[in-house]
């Protein structure tokens, strides 16, 4: 809760009314990938929080990676155990959505990637929720303003996180009229009383700025490997050790400063450097998908995990992460140039 007192948090507002710890609620819709981490995102700032699912097995689970979450944060050094007890404490696990949507002031729609879905939980939370109560999509790529009905629009807004949503600080934030940018400006300053590093988008565009940025990385990666150029690890090991630091300090356009601005016009226009094609199927997923080798999930992708399970490979991976994010302090949400 310390973010929140050094903020000002009596001062924040969602939807024009108050939004403070122990008074607000928020529901999260969905306890799969990312909806326990936003869960103990506002839990551990004081929120009372009920994370929602419609099966009691998906729920459970959802419950168990939260506990991990918190395990975690313990054994890194982030959090004492008395906090991630406390924030454990103000996290319901609720079975079905109603109860929660009718009482929360900020509603997270944090449900799979699926319009049909989305659409019919909207038409719930238009139906159930408060007139007051703002919502949140945490869609990584679908116009959700579409999906909505139109009792929603003026209140619907993208905020977007990042797996793991509790460590990574990046949410990308969109908001179209009809809701009033006022409420943009709210949600920016609530998410950084969270900790968080929001970037606002200026309109809507499928997939967002990641996403569309991993989307070319990819592009050029799979076909270097399906060419022969480079094998897959030792594409790895060369953007962390080159592209993945360096990014961490400058981003991509401060890099050009850096370059030269000359130089990188000279070396865009290069005509001995051709772009890859675009390729909506590469052979490299699809051989691997066909296989059932589909990742961390199935034990193999581009890696052999070796009988390692999900939860043992996630575990490493947030370690990792969480060292990384000491390291970067502030600097990296800080938009003055170095």
């Amino acid at each position: 809760m310390a973010a929140f007192e050094s903020t000002g948090a009596a001062s924040l507002t969602l939807g024009g009314r108050a939004f403070t710890p122990g008074a607000s609620r928020v529901a999260v819709l969905g306890a799969g990938v990312m909806g326990p981490g936003i869960a103990l995102v506002f839990a551990e700032h004081g929120f009372e929080v009920e994370l929602c699912e419609v099966r009691q097995p998906a729920l459970d689970a959802g419950m168990a990676s939260l506990a991990d979450a918190l395990d975690l944060k313990v054994q890194a050094q982030v959090c004492d155990a008395a906090t991630a007890r406390a924030t454990l404490s103000r996290v319901t696990p609720r079975l079905g959505v109603a109860v929660a949507i009718a009482r929360a002031d900020l509603v997270v729609e944090a449900v799979p990637e699926d319009r049909d879905i989305k659409r019919a939980v909207y038409a719930q939370v238009a139906e159930v929720a408060p007139a007051h109560a703002v919502v949140w999509s945490n869609t990584s790529t679908l116009d959700v303003f579409a999906l909505a009905p139109p009792a929603l629009a003026s209140r619907l807004l993208v905020a977007h996180w990042f797996a793991p949503p509790h460590i990574l600080p990046l949410v990308e934030v969109v908001c179209q009229a009809p809701a009033p940018v006022s409420l943009r400006e709210e949600t920016v300053a609530l998410l950084r009383a969270l900790g968080k590093a929001p970037v606002v988008l200026e309109k809507f565009v499928p997939g967002f700025v990641i996403n569309r940025l991993l989307r070319a990385l990819g592009r050029e990666s799979f076909d270097m490997i399906e060419s022969g150029v480079i094998s897959i690890a030792e594409l790895d090991v060369a953007v962390r050790t080159s592209l993945a630091p360096r990014m961490q300090v400058l981003g991509i356009m401060q890099r050009y400063d850096y370059t030269g601005l000359h130089l990188s016009l000279r070396n865009l226009a290069d005509p001995e450097i051709v772009d890859a094609p675009v390729n909506r199927s590469p052979a490299l997923l699809q051989a691997r998908v066909a296989r059932g080798e589909l990742g961390v999930g199935s034990g193999k992708g581009f890696y052999d995990y070796a009988g390692r399970s999900t939860l043992e490979l996630q575990r490493e991976r947030d370690l990792r992460l969480w060292q990384v994010m000491r390291g970067l302090a502030e600097h990296a949400a800080d938009p003055k140039p170095i």
